[in-house]
């Protein structure tokens, strides 16, 4: 993200007076260990007398560390960039260039949306973290840092149904629900809890609920309900409604309603886009649309635009100069050496035997069920495997790499040549003994690796890329 070039500087900006509330909390956890000391020292009696003193010097601390930290903070934009002093004492002044500007980071937390203030942070090139971040942004504030005439999405939403959806099939969007189970399972010996258990188990034997059958599905149906609404709710929290903002010099992307977030990067360093999509997403036609940008913090560079059609999908990916998914997969693909699936099939095959193994060696009691999990876990690899063999390919288009890898689910990557800093060639004896490299290609922020291709095409893909760092 570069600012756009104003002809004359803007008037010096200090944000509102509702930050001095975070700026207050952030004050008093760096002065955290006075405080936990001077709690300390207020329960031996030879110091009990000194306490209001203490206390009242806590207290200036901590609030004169938050009103400095808000008083004396302003900024403003220029056409060389966003200039920034802050200090009483120890005077600061930064000056950050257009063209070092990278990444602006925009997030709305909960306690500012009645407000409608932001928090905002910039990283630039070269930087190890961030160079500064401003909390308690009028949106016309925020207008003038982001350097647009608007900061409203110019596009409607993904459906919520379809983002909802996206949180079954994507397994990193479970994370927050696996926190909220293991946070439950703290509170398993309070004694409300555990005489709820004690009741409900005494219900279930008095009216033989336990062999019940119906009830059974029952109860596993309001499982299933309980998970949906969970589920829903995450969606409403961190991730509807989601827009997606596009123009010549950025991608910004704007989820969620309560824990509102705004990511944007540069349109021209986008390292590397990958297109995934799970079998449930196949099923239902959907896809998720990822993009890697350039930052000193690669986690903050990175979103991924859930509950994608094909249609909008190709939108995005011409947009982005990148061919749709129908011309990579009917393209003529260059495949990885053959071999490569046999040794696979080989290790996944040993490791199959042995879960079969140890499952025929358990104590689960009938031998139909052992029977059939050993045929389901033998069908799933048979067919994995070979689907891996049949949908995989990879192609150079211009200068961006293409690589198609399937299986249940598929994944596309698109890296633009331009992009990468490092190329890694491998080979292990098997490989040497093959004539076949696994070739890495490195950005950034993102990494593609061909498994498994002939030396001669690893040799001309690394030619190609020298080529286009150093032209004659």
């Amino acid at each position: 993200m570069q600012p756009e070039s104003v002809e004359e500087s803007s008037p010096w900006q200090r944000v509102s007076a509702w930050a001095l509330v975070p700026l207050f909390c952030k004050s008093a956890w760096e002065f955290f260990g006075l405080i936990v000391g001077g709690a300390f020292l207020s329960s031996r009696d030879k110091y009990a007398a000194y306490m209001p003193y203490v206390l009242a010097l806590l207290a200036l601390l901590v609030l004169g560390r938050a009103i400095i930290g808000w008083r004396f903070s302003r900024f403003r934009v220029t056409a060389q960039g966003i200039e920034l002093e802050k200090g009483l004492l120890h005077k600061e002044k930064l000056l950050l260039p257009q063209a070092r500007v990278q990444e602006l980071q925009v997030r709305q937390p909960f306690y500012f949306r009645p407000l409608r203030l932001y928090a905002a942070s910039i990283d630039s090139a070269g930087s190890q973290k961030q160079e500064f971040a401003l909390t308690g942004l009028s949106e016309s504030q925020l207008t003038l840092l982001q350097g647009q005439t608007s900061t409203a999405p110019a596009s409607g939403s993904t459906p919520f149904y379809r983002i909802w959806l996206a949180t079954l099939y994507n397994a990193y969007l479970w994370l927050p629900l696996a926190a909220v189970f293991g946070m439950s399972q703290q509170f398993k010996d309070a004694q409300g809890l555990q005489w709820l258990l004690e009741t409900s188990e005494a219900l279930l034997a008095q009216y033989d609920i336990q062999h019940n059958l119906l009830l059974q599905v029952f109860s596993g149906l309001m499982l299933l309900a309980l998970v949906a609404l969970v589920l829903a709710l995450m969606t409403l929290i961190w991730l509807y409604p989601q827009h997606l903002l596009r123009d010549a010099r950025k991608l910004q992307l704007t989820q969620g309603s309560v824990l509102k977030k705004s990511l944007r990067i540069s349109s021209p360093r986008v390292q590397l886009v990958l297109v995934n999509q799970p079998w449930l997403a196949r099923l239902l036609g959907h896809y998720s649309l990822i993009f890697h940008g350039f930052a000193s913090n690669q986690q903050q560079s990175k979103f991924a635009v859930l509950g994608q059609t094909a249609p909008e999908l190709d939108t995005e990916l011409k947009a982005q100069q990148l061919l749709p998914l129908a011309e990579v997969q009917g393209a003529d693909l260059q495949k990885f050496v053959p071999v490569y699936f046999r040794r696979q099939a080989w290790w996944s095959g040993l490791g199959l035997l042995v879960v079969t193994v140890l499952l025929w060696q358990s104590n689960i009691p009938p031998l139909w069920f052992k029977a059939l999990v050993s045929l389901a876990l033998s069908s799933w690899w048979l067919l994995e495997l070979w689907l891996n063999y049949r949908w995989h390919g990879y192609r150079v288009q211009g200068d961006v790499l293409y690589l198609w890898q399937g299986g249940f689910g598929r994944r596309w990557y698109m890296l633009p040549l331009r992009q990468v800093q490092q190329v890694r060639l491998q080979q292990t004896p098997f490989f040497q003994q093959h004539q076949m490299v696994r070739l890495q290609l490195q950005t950034a922020n993102g990494n593609l690796t061909l498994a498994a291709i002939p030396n001669t095409e690893a040799q001309q893909l690394y030619a190609q890329v020298l080529a286009l760092q150093y032209p004659e």
